[in-house]
């Protein structure tokens, strides 16, 4: 599934400050008129630009236009031994916004993408004018008893025994749309970077005292129908007494599918 956005988009490849030389990618837009109003979106775990594209073609004249892929994906420039920690994606996305010079800007996020915001911005890494977080997740959501298949997955398994099985269950579980973009994900997978992802990740937690540790202005977008980034978790954010979110709204959608 090609993206609309990416057709146009510049590309730009931003180092982050590792050990070694690494680098994501960045698509830029600028609008032809002159405009203020710009927009920073992080996507989901292994999303690709194509999900985006209904949100940024419908934006792309009043805003300028910023997509940070992240590290698991298969655009980012990285080592054999990459970091994969979850400081290392919050640090990820601040260096990329401080690369892009960017003080005023709205922040949209969809899943892991708001796990990763989420901890930049309870570390004091980021503080975008507005946060749109639509489906944010707490922590890795995958059954318990697929953790050792993630561990013994290899290239091969993956694209001639986990992918096929994979797709068939998505198919029956989501929703047509949803699921063609999902699939079209799986197809795309750097699984080496995928796997060390979710095992590097395995035990990471946001709790209720990490929420109340962030200032930020945040917009909680729940996606109701979604079975893969379920609504009640958006909601359990929203009810923390953090300063944060205590006043601020809870939007139902559908799905997170243009996200």
């Amino acid at each position: 599934m090609s993206s609309e956005f990416e057709k146009i988009a510049s590309k730009i490849m931003i180092q982050v400050r590792t050990k070694k030389e690494e680098a994501l990618r960045c698509l830029y837009y600028e609008p032809k008129k002159e405009t203020k109003q710009t927009i920073v979106l992080i996507p989901g775990f292994f999303s690709l630009p194509s999900a985006w594209d209904e949100l940024l073609m419908n934006a792309k004249e009043e805003y300028r236009l910023f997509l940070i892929e992240t590290r698991e994906k298969h655009t980012a420039k990285i080592n054999k031994k990459s970091d994969f920690s979850l400081d290392r994606f919050a640090n990820d996305i601040a260096e990329a916004i401080d690369y892009l010079m960017l003080k005023d800007y709205i922040l949209v996020t969809s899943s892991m993408g708001g796990a990763f915001t989420l901890t930049a911005m309870k570390k004091g890494l980021i503080n975008p004018k507005h946060s749109f977080l639509v489906g944010p997740v707490l922590k890795v959501e995958i059954p318990d008893w697929s953790w050792p298949l993630v561990r013994i997955t290899s290239p091969f398994f993956y694209r001639f025994m986990l992918k096929p099985s994979i797709k068939i269950y998505v198919k029956r579980k989501f929703e047509r749309d949803q699921a063609e973009k999902y699939c079209v994900s799986l197809d795309n997978l750097e699984i080496r970077r995928v796997r060390k992802t979710m095992l590097t990740l395995k035990k990471f937690r946001i709790t209720a005292e990490d929420l109340n540790m962030i200032n930020s202005h945040c917009i909680l977008i729940g996606a109701e129908k979604d079975k893969l980034h379920q609504s009640q978790i958006t909601k359990w954010i929203h009810e923390q007494k953090s300063t944060w979110v205590s006043k601020r709204p809870f939007l139902p959608i559908t799905t997170n599918n243009p996200l």
